[in-house]
């Protein structure tokens, strides 16, 4: 078996090289659409937006904000001022070799969307809708970073032969993945509301006729019928607000076996800095809130009331276990 915290760091490194990019984009956003030539005669917010020619203001706004959070501007009396922000780009030379290509196309391709949504958020050129752009999303869920972390979470998870799966956000490959690893004296549920992402899955796993049933529902609402050895919560929470982490988590864990375990892989924001930066993107999807924080996520697991062992990960995964 290959050494899961080497896999963990692969993981940890590729997240915080896409922020890195992130910033990038971020300063070259700002200067090519005037943002900072505007910045630096320390105007107010509305002056901002009154002095550039860019239809979409919320967005405007939430860039600035960006800007704001990563430090390159601060806010005084009302002022906005750009602060003489610098960035150094390091990768260390250990992490070269860890470095996954298959996300670069597609957050270059979100990259190019900002543009277009500058313009308004419903450019047919914004590809960040999970039913209307399902396909952009499969992209994304099939690059070499999501299989590697699916593999991640097998191994943290102990799946195997036999084991029963709980996959809330499910999309569309992990359904296939994550079936034939259970086999047929295991079953998978999979739970994802977007009906355009579930069909993609559905036609995947009936060609391989892989134990595996899909179900289209807002997580927020369910209630598990059936116990199982594993739960799975991989970017999802950055779409559910804060205090609704409590509900999803709680039901989640009624779900489990005793000894049970729930593995959740997200970016918490408090291990990589300036994540700001790539939210900015992110938010592109209407439905996107912002990345958690692990203390947060323990916090509403604490106070459901649960009898569980909480082991971090590396930067972006918890593991709990449900005590027998």
């Amino acid at each position: 078996m290959e050494d899961v915290n080497k896999l963990v760091a692969t993981v940890d490194s590729n997240i915080e090289q896409m922020v890195r990019m992130a910033i990038l984009h971020v300063i070259q956003l700002g200067t090519k659409h005037g943002v900072f030539k505007v910045l630096s005669k320390e105007p107010t917010y509305p002056e901002v937006v009154d002095s550039l020619e860019i239809p979409n203001r919320a967005l405007l706004r939430e860039f600035i904000n960006t800007l704001k959070a990563i430090g390159v501007v601060e806010e005084h009396e009302g002022r906005l001022k750009l602060n003489g922000f610098s960035y150094t780009l390091k990768v260390p030379q250990e992490h070269y070799d860890s470095l996954l290509p298959g996300w670069v196309s597609t957050l270059e391709e979100i990259y190019r969307m900002v543009d277009y949504a500058l313009i308004t958020p419903t450019h047919p050129h914004v590809l960040m809708d999970f039913d209307k752009d399902a396909d952009f999303w499969d992209i994304r869920m099939t690059t070499d970073f999501a299989e590697l972390y699916r593999k991640v979470i097998s191994i943290v998870a102990g799946i195997g032969q036999g084991s029963s799966v709980l996959d809330l956000g499910c999309g569309s490959a992990a359904p296939g993945y994550f079936g034939k690893l259970v086999g047929y004296n295991g079953f998978y549920t999979g739970v994802d509301y977007s009906s355009a992402i579930l069909e993609i899955a559905r036609s995947r796993v009936e060609a391989k006729n892989l134990p595996v049933d899909l179900k289209e529902l807002d997580v927020r609402l369910i209630r598990p019928v059936n116990e199982y050895d594993v739960a799975v919560i991989s970017y999802l929470l950055e779409y559910l607000k804060p205090e609704e982490y409590g509900r999803v988590l709680g039901r989640t864990l009624e779900a489990l076996k005793p000894g049970g375990r729930l593995v959740i892989l997200e970016p918490f924001r408090e291990n990589f800095k300036h994540i700001e930066a790539l939210e900015f993107f992110e938010k592109l999807n209407k439905d996107f809130v912002g990345f958690p924080s692990r203390e947060s996520i323990v916090r509403a697991i604490e106070e459901k009331g649960f009898d569980v062992s909480v082991e971090p990960l590396g930067r972006s995964i918890l593991k709990v276990t449900l005590m027998p």
